[in-house]
C-alpha cells in the first residue's frame, strides 16, 4: 500500500460507524479529544438524539461537565456511510454488533464510502484476517479494540491482521495515543490477548459453579483478592446472553474447541434458556434488587447442587489466579502480546486486574514461576489440561529469572 494523506497526516476527523454504547463511548471519546467525528447510524437523527442522551445522563451523574458536553457536541456531526458523510475522515471505526456477517457488511460499505481511509473495527475478539476478507484493500484494515465503557477506559489493543501495512499500524498508535489511551500492539488471534485471558477467568469461575462451589464464594475470593467486582458479578454486568454469542460464534467459525468456551458455555446457556441472560434483563448468576445486596440466583442451587465439600477461600484464590496467568502466560509465548509489561499494563487497565500487584505476569513472577508451574500441575491434574505447563514455562522456571527477558527493558 501506499500511504495516502490520510494515513502519513495527523487524523483530524474520524467515522464512528453503529450508534449503540460502543459506539457512542468511541465518539465522545475522539471528540473529547478535540477531533471531528462523524457518527453513522441509519437514522442520523436517532444517532444524534443518543449521543445527547447519553452526555445529559453523564452530566447529570456528575461525570461530565456542561461545558464538556457542549464541546463534545460540537465536534460531532451525524452522517451516514457515504462519500459524502465519509468526506475528509482519515479513519473510520466500525463498532456495530459482534456478529461476523453484520461487520463485514459494514466494514465493505465503508471501503467503498472512503477510499483512502485507515478502516478499523472495534471487535473483542473476532479474526481480523476474517473480516479483512471482506475488503478489497485490507492493508489499510486493523483492529481497534476499545474497552467499555470507552470514554472512561484508557486501554486500546492495536490489533494486527496478516495484510495490516505498517503505516496503518503507526498511524494507529499515534491515534490512540493521541485520544489519550494508552495502546498495545497485539497480534490477531482468538481473543487476541485482553479477551482471552479475561475468558480464561471468568470460565473457571463458571466452572467451579458447575462443581457446586458457592457463587458467593467465589466471588468473594476475588474481591478479597483484590478485585472491584467478582467474576460472576463481571458476567451479569457484560452480559451472560453476550458471552453466550461470542462461545457461540467461535464454534460457528470453526475455531479449535478450547477457544469456544467449552467450561462455561452450558451454564450460559442453561441461564439464558431460563431467561437469565444479566443483569439489565433482571439478573443472571445474581438476583439484583434495587435496594440491598445481590443474591446467587435460587435456580443455580436446583440445576448444579453444592459441593458437600465445599474450597477454602484461598483455593478458590489460587484457582482464578492460575487460570488467569496461566493464559496470559502461554500468550505471551506464542507472541499474541510482544512483551510482559504490555502484557500487565493490559490487565490493569483493560481487566480490573489488582493494580497493587504490578498486573497478572508481574504477579506470577512474585509468586515464583517454579512454584507457579507447581501449582499449575497440581490444578492439571485435578481440572485438566488447560493448567498443564508447556515446555517453555518450565525452562523459565529452570531459569529463576523470571519474565525479565520478555519486559520492555530487557537488553
Amino acid at each position: 500500500m501506499t500511504p495516502s494523506d490520510s494515513i502519513a497526516d495527523p487524523i483530524r476527523r474520524v467515522g464512528v460507524v453503529g450508534p449503540g454504547l460502543m459506539g457512542l463511548g468511541l465518539a465522545q471519546a475522539i471528540a473529547g479529544a478535540g477531533i471531528e467525528v462523524a457518527l453513522c447510524g441509519r437514522d442520523p437523527a436517532v444517532a444524534r438524539e443518543r449521543l445527547a442522551s447519553a452526555l445529559r445522563r453523564q452530566v447529570a451523574r456528575g461525570r461530565l461537565s456542561a461545558a464538556e458536553e457542549a464541546a463534545i457536541v460540537a465536534k460531532v456531526s451525524v452522517a451516514r456511510v457515504t462519500e459524502e458523510g465519509l468526506s475528509g475522515c482519515g479513519l473510520v471505526v466500525e463498532s456495530v454488533s459482534e456478529d461476523r456477517a453484520t461487520k463485514t457488511a459494514v466494514l465493505a460499505a465503508i471501503e467503498r464510502a472512503a477510499s483512502t481511509a485507515i478502516i478499523a473495527t472495534n471487535t473483542s475478539g473476532l479474526s481480523i484476517a476474517g473480516l479483512g476478507e471482506a475488503l478489497q484493500d485490507p492493508s489499510r484494515f486493523l483492529g481497534l479494540h476499545f474497552f467499555s465503557p470507552a470514554e472512561r477506559m484508557p486501554l486500546v489493543e492495536i490489533v494486527r491482521g496478516p495484510s495490516t501495512a505498517l503505516a496503518t499500524q503507526t498511524a494507529a498508535l499515534v491515534f490512540v495515543r493521541g485520544v489519550g489511551k494508552r495502546p498495545i500492539v497485539v497480534r490477531d488471534g482468538p481473543g487476541f490477548f485482553a479477551t482471552g485471558v479475561f475468558a480464561a477467568y471468568l470460565d473457571e469461575a463458571v466452572a467451579m459453579v458447575a462443581e457446586g462451589v458457592a457463587p458467593a464464594a467465589i466471588d468473594e475470593a476475588a474481591i478479597a483478592d483484590g478485585r472491584a467486582i467478582g467474576p460472576l458479578a463481571v458476567l451479569d454486568e457484560t452480559g451472560v446472553a453476550l458471552n453466550l454469542a461470542q462461545a457461540r460464534q467461535a464454534r460457528a467459525d470453526g475455531l479449535a474447541a478450547g477457544f469456544c468456551r467449552p467450561l462455561a458455555a452450558p451454564v450460559f446457556a442453561l441461564l439464558v434458556e431460563a431467561g437469565r441472560s444479566g443483569r439489565r434483563a433482571g439478573g443472571g448468576f445474581f438476583d439484583w434488587p434495587p435496594q440491598g445486596p445481590r443474591t446467587p440466583w435460587p435456580g443455580l442451587a436446583a440445576a448444579f447442587p453444592a459441593a458437600a465439600q465445599q474450597p477454602d477461600r484461598e483455593t478458590i484464590r489460587l484457582r482464578l489466579f492460575a487460570a488467569e496467568a496461566r493464559e496470559a502466560l502461554r500468550r505471551l509465548e506464542q507472541g499474541i502480546v510482544g512483551n510482559a509489561d504490555d502484557a500487565d499494563a493490559a490487565s490493569i487497565l483493560g481487566l480490573g486486574y489488582p493494580k497493587q500487584t504490578g498486573g497478572v505476569l508481574r504477579a506470577a513472577e512474585e509468586f515464583g514461576l517454579d512454584a507457579f508451574v507447581k501449582l499449575c500441575e497440581g490444578l492439571a491434574a485435578a481440572y485438566g489440561e488447560r493448567f498443564a505447563p508447556s515446555p517453555w514455562l518450565r525452562e523459565l522456571a529452570l531459569r529463576g529469572e523470571g519474565l525479565r527477558a520478555y519486559r520492555e527493558a530487557a537488553p
